[in-house]
């Protein structure tokens, strides 16, 4: 061996020396032991997702959700822990997964904890004056906000209650928005694929869910998914008091997201569910013994009917079981309280003073 082939190997030798190592991804094996510790540490949730594929991050939080569903504990306490969990994991996903890892938060959280996850998602980690080294004008926005929605779209239609999801995730960009362009809500809606859905959403679901010209309130989207009751948010916020001051994510959806693009340019084959052995199942409030009665919205009586509509032998409340003149107990005046009292002092929905 000549002294050029020495050398030759040589400087092959200390260049692959200096190339950095790249860790492998965790096998799925090990951080599926990790989903219990993960969904009540934030800290060990952002660390581990931050270690796994981009598929595996999809079915790590779908798994997280799976186990804070079954954690004992008042409402309010699992809404802080599917606040505090899902902002890990969109804080700590590969900047060019975030979409699909914050549609699989929309699709597998329950819909009564996203009543706290769209708001404080759009003031903590989505709003648009988060970061002012990075202002993003009112087409940038849209853009970046329609081609996110893509995503999330395609997911929740893989979901039960997909229309009240999609919902949920368009308010959190509306509200993260500040306001501007004004259009933006019927632009998220339009999106959506169930004409149905467009309608129901744009009239019914989004103006009381902003307070938009009367008393702010979910009670329409969680009766059409039959979800459980809104927890309190002012416990939740006292709960969540000790996670650290905002991360400013919108930036990460732009870099991963061409806005000067179609804006439904992430939608064509985004995301496709991770079929994984033994996962948990998607949470579904409406079957078996997690199943939560709902009364049809516009009932006066409590066993007024479903989300369909009224029962015939009840007439929407004006008939036997209750007359026509009391309100629906089951529903809250006042949002997110706890005790379900109106506010006027009236009965809570167990018929107690």
């Amino acid at each position: 061996m000549n002294v050029k082939t020495v050398k030759a190997i040589a400087v092959c030798v200390l260049s692959l020396a200096a190339l950095p190592l790249v860790a492998a991804d965790m096998p799925r094996s090990e951080w599926q032991a990790l989903v219990g510790d993960c969904a009540q540490n934030p800290q060990t949730l952002k660390q581990t997702i931050a270690k796994l594929s981009a598929e595996d991050q999809v079915a790590f939080v779908n798994e997280v959700n799976g186990a804070i569903s079954k954690m004992p504990g008042s409402d309010e306490s699992r809404a802080a822990a599917f606040y505090a969990a899902n902002r890990a994991a969109v804080s700590g996903a590969s900047k060019d997964n975030l979409a699909n890892v914050l549609a699989e938060v929309f699709a597998t959280v329950p819909p009564e904890y996203l009543t706290e996850i769209n708001e404080r998602f759009a003031t903590d980690l989505f709003s648009r004056t988060a970061n002012p080294a990075r202002v993003f004008s009112d087409e940038e926005f849209t853009k970046l906000a329609t081609s996110t929605m893509a995503v999330i779209n395609e997911r929740c239609q893989k979901a039960e209650n997909s229309g009240v999801r999609e919902t949920f995730a368009a308010l959190m960009f509306i509200r993260a928005s500040g306001g501007t362009p004004a259009d933006l809500a019927q632009t998220l809606v339009s999106q959506f694929p169930d004409a149905q859905v467009r309608e129901t959403a744009l009239n019914d679901w989004i103006k009381p869910a902003l307070g938009d010209g009367q008393e702010q309130s979910y009670d329409p989207m969680l009766a059409a998914a039959q979800a459980g009751e809104e927890p309190d948010h002012a416990v939740v916020a006292q709960i969540n008091s000790g996670i650290q001051g905002g991360d400013a994510l919108l930036a990460n959806l732009a870099d991963a997201t061409d806005v000067s693009s179609s804006a439904l340019s992430m939608a064509a084959g985004a995301f496709n569910p991770p079929g994984v052995a033994g996962s948990s199942a998607t949470y579904a409030p409406g079957i078996g013994l997690d199943r939560v009665p709902r009364a049809y919205i516009q009932s006066s009586v409590a066993l007024g009917g479903t989300s369909e509509g009224p029962n015939s032998e009840v007439g929407g409340g004006s008939g036997s079981g209750g007359g026509g003149s009391s309100e629906n107990p089951y529903y809250s005046k006042n949002r997110g309280s706890a005790s379900g009292r109106g506010s006027r002092g009236e009965s809570d929905r167990y018929g107690n003073q």
